[in-house]
């Protein structure tokens, strides 16, 4: 009996197939040996090798560059003052503090750093120090001598403090509070509002006298620009020079005054800041009032003095102080008059300054300028009589009178004696820059020591 084929088979049967080997696990590293074995190999592996470690290198340094910080820009100046950091002595910016005007003074600034706060003085009397970076609160040590700590206890609300700066412009700051503070206090390092701090720098174990003022935002129609009207004590540089008012006054009883006029008197200074001599005699003034009159130089008002009319040359680098005078109706509107300058008729340019016009200001009475010396005293032969001899000089412009009441001997309790004749006799009529010689008899007074006082003249005599 025949057995039939399995079901599903298509074909007879025949030998089965081998049973596949058990497969075994090898290693990468165990592969690499046995790659390193054959010498045909390796080459290959070496060359391998190499790039990986070439691309592994890379790869780092693009992470690396990804990460790290970018190289630092070169530090900038900040209105910022960080004292908590020694920052070396700068070089000046393009617009930093010049020059200090306080009052009638004027100061050199020289810019300093402060390390750590540890502020100690280094500038002579004359000059001050600004604290590099405080462009915001402008920090200004003075030296601590006498002359600086009567001027900070000075200041009041009516002073004006301005800052020239080195592009030529100025800041000006009104008197805000004065206040003493400890050598290591921080507060005054403070930039969080535009203003001044000046600080008087003494002994490192001293209150420091410091005084804040605050920015005057309607001075900036007081900048140094030649084009606009700005106020006293102001800097403007015009062309070659530098040129300030230090005041304005009226005058109306000096000698050469036409009947129904005045003087106006401009002190002012100017500096040379070219390279070429400045003829002074080239610069052209002009004064208006309130109505926009005009008023031109008068060179008699000019030489009133004390400062000399705008004459002779200026060297480069030097400034000198004049004087300029014009002639003005008695009846002049005001309340201010605009002082006109340039440094020649063909400049394009004016500066312009307002002066007050607050009234006349008289001049010193002639009679108080006079000068008298006494040469000889002595008693008559017969002892009634006290003879003084001696000389009185005129210096002014004006004519000068002696009367007898303008001559007194006394003893010092203030008993008088009697003026018996004079020679030549009274009153005395000095006509300018003249002088009279003088003899005087008096009766003898009952005391070995009296004064003599000729006008505003005093003398003690002794016997």
């Amino acid at each position: 009996m025949s057995i039939p084929p399995p079901s599903g088979s298509g074909n007879a049967a025949g030998p089965l197939p081998p049973a596949p080997r058990p497969v075994q696990s090898t290693s990468l590293i165990d592969r690499l040996k046995s790659s390193w074995g054959d010498s045909s190999k390796r080459p290959m592996l070496i060359f391998g090798f190499a790039a990986v470690g070439v691309a592994v290198v890379l790869l780092l340094v693009s992470v690396l560059q990804l990460v790290a910080p970018a190289e630092p820009m070169p530090p900038v100046p900040t209105p910022t003052v960080d004292y908590g950091v020694n920052v070396p002595p700068p070089q000046p910016a393009a617009s930093v503090p010049r020059k200090l005007y306080v009052r009638d003074r004027t100061f050199e600034v020289t810019p300093v750093a402060v390390p750590k706060g540890n502020w100690t003085a280094t500038a002579s009397d004359g000059n001050v120090e600004w604290v590099f970076g405080s462009l915001v609160n402008y920090l200004i040590g003075l030296p601590g001598s006498q002359e600086n700590k009567d001027l900070l206890q000075a200041l009041s609300e009516a002073d004006k403090i301005t800052i020239e700066k080195s592009d030529g412009q100025t800041l000006e700051f009104k008197f805000g509070e004065r206040k003493s503070v400890s050598p290591q206090s921080k507060e005054v390092f403070a930039q969080q509002r535009p203003g001044l701090t000046l600080v008087l720098l003494g002994a490192d174990g001293e209150q420091r006298l410091v005084v804040t003022a605050e920015y005057d935002a309607g001075s900036e129609a007081n900048k140094s620009v030649p084009s606009k009207t700005v106020a006293i004590n102001t800097p403007i540089e015009i062309g070659p020079v530098r040129v300030k008012v230090l005041n304005g006054r009226l005058v109306e009883n000096a000698p050469g005054i036409p009947v129904g006029s005045a003087f106006y008197l401009v002190d002012f200074t100017v500096e040379n800041m070219g390279n070429d001599t400045i003829n002074v005699a080239d610069f052209v003034f002009e004064l208006r009032d309130y109505a926009g009159q005009k008023y031109k130089l008068s060179n008699t008002a000019s030489k009133l003095g004390p400062n000399p009319p705008p004459i002779g040359q200026l060297l480069p680098g030097l400034s000198s102080t004049f004087m300029s005078g014009f002639e003005v109706p008695s009846n002049i509107t005001g309340p201010v008059l605009t002082w006109g300058f340039k440094p020649e008729a063909s400049f394009g340019g004016q500066a312009t300054v307002a002066v007050p016009l607050v009234g006349s200001t008289p001049t010193p009475d002639p009679r108080s300028q006079t000068h008298v010396q006494i040469t000889q005293a002595y008693f008559s032969p017969d002892q009634t009589e006290l003879i003084i001899a001696g000389g009185i000089g005129n210096p002014t412009n004006a004519l000068v009178l002696v009367n007898p009441s303008d001559i007194v001997l006394s003893t010092p309790d203030g008993v008088l004696a009697t003026l018996m004749r004079a020679e030549p006799a009274l009153p005395w009529r000095i006509g300018p820059t003249d002088s009279v010689n003088f003899t005087l008899h008096f009766s003898r007074l009952p005391s070995n020591q009296s004064i003599l006082k000729i006008l505003n003249n005093s003398f003690k005599l002794s016997f």
